[in-house]
């Protein structure tokens, strides 16, 4: 029988569709995210089943999971054996949230409760197992408890590290953990590569209190890093002042201007060779050609004098041979074959090997928007995709693996 709350699978995405992911709650104040986080694993594709201890029924209801995943919730091992039947159905096992007393639990190879049971199936199947932590900053900076933590890496069993806040070592962010989901199941066809990125905008100083800047947020770029994250490569991210929030893993170079975008990536390229650059940021074309050290007073008009940025693209396509590069190109109110004529002239004025372009006026696309519509030049071959940008990141990191 169908249950209603499966309404929402793939609503969001198809990145974890067909995945089969097994959500062990244990004695954590921090189960209350956990129906909303199966709710956004399912939103992106993934079948959820939740697997309970006692302390975490004491803390959030059965009803409560039984309804985020529209699946039965274990919470005790019966003649069905009802630990091994989820390990073998799981992809991947998540400890979520998991306390000192289990991991302790698990690292010395103790099975009392149903998730601990459900674990330990798990690591003699050799499944995929993540670990995320939530107890007090005392507790996780223990020496024992960082003793277990570091055996059960050295088995292989996977950590997403709290955010250590107000003495308390929090449970890691929704979105965060999915793109840890989506890390451990996506195969790394492109393993030991590097992958430079650039995202968000970038501002140019008119004052001491005004910016020139756009409406980037960095949001392809972010999922641009992590696609190529997710697949096994070593991300480097330039980023400018975007509102995304930055990928964990990812080697993150923070700027502000234009100028500074172009010395990190020069710098970075004179240190090593990268197989692909992403150029993905939105970098100002000019900056005042004066910079005013004060507050300009409104007093009439005034007319600042611009003059251009540099180029950070043509600049990488001159020092690089090797590397595939990929560059992006806006475009605004024009049709199907204007975008393909502008990207075209991208590729070939910068020697480009894949060129996404996109027309910002156009309905669930350009900044800001967790969608877009775009057209994808590669070689003589086009492709038209409107999609999440996460799943456009994906097809990106597909076309590079495949001609890399």
């Amino acid at each position: 029988m169908h249950h209603p709350s499966k309404d929402i699978v793939g609503s969001e995405s198809d990145s974890l569709e067909g995945e089969k992911i097994a959500i062990c709650l244990t004695g954590s104040v921090a189960v209350i995210k956990i129906p909303e986080l199966a709710r956004t694993l399912m939103r992106h594709g993934a079948e959820v089943r939740a697997v309970m201890s006692e302390s975490a029924t004491d803390l959030i209801s059965t009803d409560m999971l039984n309804w985020a995943t529209g699946n039965p919730v274990i919470t005790q091992l019966t003649g069905e054996v009802e630990h091994v039947d989820v390990a073998q159905w799981a992809d991947v096992i998540l400890v979520a949230p998991a306390t000192a007393n289990t991991i302790g639990k698990i690292a010395n190879g103790i099975d009392d409760t149903p998730p601990t049971s459900v674990v330990s199936v798990s690591m003699g199947l050799e499944k995929p197992i993540s670990i995320v932590p939530a107890m007090h900053e005392s507790m996780y900076s223990h020496d024992i408890v960082q003793k277990n933590i570091s055996k059960l890496k050295e088995a292989n069993v996977n950590f997403l590290e709290p955010n250590l806040e107000e003495g308390k070592a929090k449970i890691s962010d929704i979105e965060m953990i999915k793109d840890h989901v989506m890390d451990l199941l996506h195969p790394e066809d492109v393993g030991n590569e590097k992958v430079m990125v650039t995202a968000g905008p970038t501002m140019e100083k008119l004052d001491e209190v005004r910016v020139l800047t756009n409406k980037s947020s960095g949001k392809m770029g972010i999922s641009v890093a992590k696609a190529a994250k997710a697949r096994g490569a070593d991300v480097t991210l330039v980023y400018g002042p975007g509102s995304e929030s930055i990928p964990a893993g990812v080697e993150t170079i923070k700027v502000e201007t234009t100028e500074e975008m172009l010395e990190a990536v020069e710098e970075k390229l004179e240190e090593e060779d990268f197989d692909m650059f992403a150029s993905v940021a939105a970098p100002q074309d000019f900056k005042p050609k004066e910079h005013i050290d004060k507050k300009i007073r409104r007093n009439g008009t005034f007319c600042p004098e611009l003059e251009p940025t540099p180029d950070i693209l043509e600049r990488v396509s001159e020092l690089t041979t090797e590397t595939y590069l990929i560059g992006f190109k806006a475009e605004v109110d024009v049709n199907d074959e204007e975008l393909k004529e502008a990207a075209e002239k991208k590729m070939e004025k910068h020697s480009l090997d894949l060129v996404v372009a996109n027309d910002l006026k156009r309905s669930g696309s350009g900044f800001g928007t967790d969608t877009n519509e775009v057209l994808i030049c590669y070689g003589s071959d086009f492709s038209k995709i409107k999609d999440t940008k996460e799943v456009i990141a994906d097809r990106l990191i597909d076309i590079f693996s495949k001609n890399s």
